[in-house]
């Protein structure tokens, strides 16, 4: 069962490892700059306005770890998917 397993995991591709940190970076312009746009607002005095900047922080957090874990080696693909 273990091998079977195994089987299912694949080596990432160098070329598309590559590919998906550069859709995490352009994406990660994007919503840096929706971001960059709320931040220069004085006073955040609506809740729409706190959950949204709260949002762009998460992404923009996530998007970084995202790319982190991509720029280590030896990066194991769940082929099932």
């Amino acid at each position: 069962r273990e091998d079977m397993a195994r089987s299912l995991v694949r080596p990432m591709d160098e070329d598309e490892r590559l590919a998906l940190i550069d859709g995490l970076k352009a994406k990660w312009e994007h919503v840096n700059t929706d971001y960059q746009s709320i931040t220069h607002l004085t006073k955040l005095d609506t809740t729409g306005k706190i959950k949204r900047k709260e949002k762009y922080e998460a992404e923009l957090s996530q998007i970084e770890k995202d790319i982190e874990r991509l720029n280590r080696k030896g990066i194991c693909v769940d082929s099932t998917m």
